[in-house]
């Protein structure tokens, strides 16, 4: 029997199967994707301070940004505290495949329960930079907040135990 018969053949099984050749390279696409995703997770599992925020255009305070904390898990659950008292949580979902990496917030409890907002991300090192625009606006191309955007850029800081 040929090469090119035998091959015709094991893609008709495949076919037949459910198993065409494209879905298993996607299956395997999809693995890398996972991990990349979990690598992600891990670098920005902890508690993050925030040093810098600006929102539409507005500059807090140094000493204002220091009351905000963020944790995160690396399942992608988060708690926003704001002096020692949560102020929302929810989940985060990453794809770091994307130029920038975007992440997108879902918050299930506190303020803006409900609500599903998009953005972008960096982590170096110690450092996590998130560009977010508020629910019902697009994605942030860019990082920045100027006024009238409806976005916000906030600048967090790895709080080591």
């Amino acid at each position: 029997m040929s090469m090119n018969r035998r091959h015709a053949i094991h893609r008709g099984l495949l076919v037949a199967c459910g198993l065409a050749a494209a879905p298993l390279r996607l299956a395997r696409g999809d693995d890398a994707k996972e991990e990349a995703i979990k690598k992600e997770f891990l670098a920005v599992e902890g508690r993050w301070q925030a040093v810098s925020i600006e929102l539409d255009g507005n500059r807090l305070a140094a000493e204002e940004c220091k009351k905000f904390v963020f944790e995160h898990g690396r399942d992608g659950e988060w708690e926003l505290i704001v002096d020692g008292t949560e102020l929302a949580r929810g989940t985060t979902t990453v794809d770091p495949s994307q130029t920038p990496k975007t992440v997108d917030f879902v918050t299930t409890g506190g303020t803006n329960a409900g609500e599903r907002t998009y953005g972008i991300y960096e982590v170096t090192g110690t450092t996590w930079r998130i560009c977010n625009a508020q629910a019902g606006r697009p994605r942030p191309a860019e990082f920045s907040a100027p006024a009238g955007s409806g976005r916000m850029l906030v600048v967090f800081e790895l709080v080591k135990d």
